[in-house]
């Protein structure tokens, strides 16, 4: 049978499409962006993180609009903020003016400024609840004697601990004046820590926990202790363009998390390496796997594939792998009939039939029931 390419005209591209809008709407009522942004904070924070721009409500939209896929909506981001001016540059703040809404560490039960829960279910029981089908929506906090405690404190990162007691490794400074944007240049192999970072935060979050699950399973060197894991507002400065003091502008929530890996970088001193992951929104997970991976990659081994840079920062690209994947849905009409003329080709040059024997091949004789060499 030949192999024929199809066409299809724009109307029926468009007909695609509107069909696509139809099934998202479906016979229920519109949800609202707000709705998206305010009820499915993870999954928006999973699109800004890998969209790289801390948009919450445009988050949304892009979530409504792909239908809730992830990373299609953190490619409507980045193909919006590729459109936009950047018109300055935010200075540097430190993570530690995070005011954290949650912040717990496993490595110490006692830490200063005390372990904050925060808004988690990390402690209890995953059950489906079925009174969110029909139920009406209540806050079960409304009848909760809560007191003004005032502005909250600055807490001390769990690694400024280790770091007194001259407990922590600090990686080499990288020879460069100032970090390089990736979102602006590309990556060069061997990467800087800053590079890596950088990519790591925008990595597609499934990628990035895949791949520091599999440094835990064996597949690598590092099982590490979290220090810590944050999640709370970082403040937006930049340089007032009259009197050139740094100026609040405004807060992003972010997830930082940071892990110690007993490899004992020096023999004649042992000290712990550590892991680093920041991210847009709160997205735990994606935090805890980046620590991993920053850990791993700073190893500089060959052996395993968390701790290759360049595997790494390749597959974790949602947006390449995203390309890469989808793109095989469309046409290869030509490249396909190559491949099958080749193929045709040698299997008349082998002398090969249809069915898979060679042309002066014979077929079996049947096997008669109950026949004997002596008939």
């Amino acid at each position: 049978m030949g192999y024929v390419a199809v066409t299809a005209g724009e109307e029926i591209i468009e007909r695609a499409a509107d069909l696509f809008e139809s099934q998202r709407i479906g016979d229920s009522e519109d949800v609202d962006v707000d709705q998206i942004r305010d009820q499915f904070g993870r999954l928006t924070s999973q699109a800004m993180g890998e969209g790289g721009l801390y948009a919450p409500r445009l988050a949304a939209l892009a979530v409504k609009q792909a239908q809730g896929d992830a990373v299609e909506a953190a490619f409507l981001l980045r193909a919006y903020r590729s459109t936009l001016e950047r018109f300055d540059e935010s200075a540097t703040v430190e993570p530690g003016e995070m005011i954290a809404s949650r912040r717990v560490s496993p490595a110490f039960k006692h830490v200063p400024g005390g372990q904050i829960l925060g808004a988690t279910k990390d402690y209890t029981q995953r059950l489906l609840d079925f009174d969110l089908v029909d139920g009406d929506p209540t806050d079960p906090t409304d009848d909760w004697d809560v007191e003004d405690a005032g502005d909250p404190e600055r807490l001390t990162n769990v690694t400024e601990l280790l770091r007194e007691e001259g407990l922590l490794h600090e990686p080499t400074a990288p020879d460069v004046e100032e970090p390089n944007d990736t979102t602006r240049e590309s990556v060069t192999h061997p990467p800087e820590r800053d590079e890596v970072l950088q990519e790591l935060a925008r990595g597609e979050t499934g990628a990035v926990t895949a791949l520091g699950y599999s440094a835990l399973r064996g597949y690598g060197q590092v099982h590490p202790t979290l220090a810590e894991v944050r999640v709370g507002d970082l403040p937006v400065r930049i340089e007032h363009p009259y009197t050139g003091d740094d100026v609040t502008v405004a807060h992003t929530r972010v997830t930082e998390s940071e892990a110690v890996v007993p490899v004992y970088e020096k023999r004649e001193d042992p000290q712990f390496a550590f892991g680093y992951g920041l991210t847009f929104g709160r997205n735990e997970r994606k935090a805890i796997g980046m620590t991993i991976l920053d850990a791993s990659i700073q190893l500089d081994g060959e052996a395993e594939p968390a701790e290759d840079a360049e595997f790494v920062l390749d597959t974790v690209d949602g947006m390449d792998a995203f390309g890469f994947i989808e793109h095989l849905k469309l046409p290869h009409y030509v490249t396909f009939q190559s491949i099958l003329d080749r193929i045709r080709a040698i299997r008349e040059r082998q002398g090969l039939r249809e069915d898979g024997r060679v042309d002066d091949e014979q077929p079996a004789e049947p096997a008669v029931a109950g026949a004997s060499d002596d008939d």
